[in-house]
């Protein structure tokens, strides 16, 4: 990306005009691309000028990284855990975490939601035992003050195709 392209799509996100640069020639270059779809800035470059910029982009994100979010959020169930906290967090929480999580991390929302789906599908077999809350999920501060994502690497899994049924018979042969 250029800085003139940069320039752009702080342009569009702010809604002001871009001074000396051919505007149409650099929109022209950007739609369709991961930066720039149907007009507007995409989430990846929403949190690129907010990096830039050194704060958090909690505005301004598109529709559909709001919709991303909530549907993650639905695959939990509507219950307590056995540790007694909710099992869907806070959806601020959980979008503070996901900036975190795509800033670290380049998985798509299909990989996301797979992934997540299997985690959920995997504890509702325990009892829901053991199963982190979905903020936690995404990511967790360790006793060493560093961060970790179960997120991440149920992400890589379903990227490779692991399969992690692990009960795989449930009939008893004697």
């Amino acid at each position: 990306m250029t800085p003139n392209q940069l320039y752009l799509l702080f342009s569009l996100r702010d809604k002001t005009h871009c001074l000396h640069i051919n505007q149409a020639l650099e929109l022209r270059l950007l739609e369709g691309t991961e930066w720039l779809s149907k007009g507007k800035p995409t989430d990846k470059a929403l949190l690129l000028m907010s990096k830039i910029e050194g704060k958090k982009a909690k505005t301004g994100l598109s529709d559909t990284f709001t919709d991303k979010v909530k549907e993650y959020l639905e695959i939990f169930p509507k219950i307590k855990l056995p540790t007694g906290k909710p099992a869907r967090s806070n959806y601020t929480e959980v979008c503070d975490n996901f900036h975190w999580f795509f800033r670290t991390y380049d998985y798509t929302w299909d990989i996301i939601l797979e992934a997540t789906e299997n985690y959920v599908q995997e504890y509702q077999k325990n009892n829901w035992m053991y199963m982190r809350t979905s903020k936690y999920f995404i990511r967790k501060q360790n006793s060493d003050k560093t961060w970790s994502s179960d997120l991440a690497e149920y992400c890589e899994m379903a990227k490779n195709g692991v399969d992690n049924d692990v009960d795989k018979f449930t009939d008893r042969v004697v």
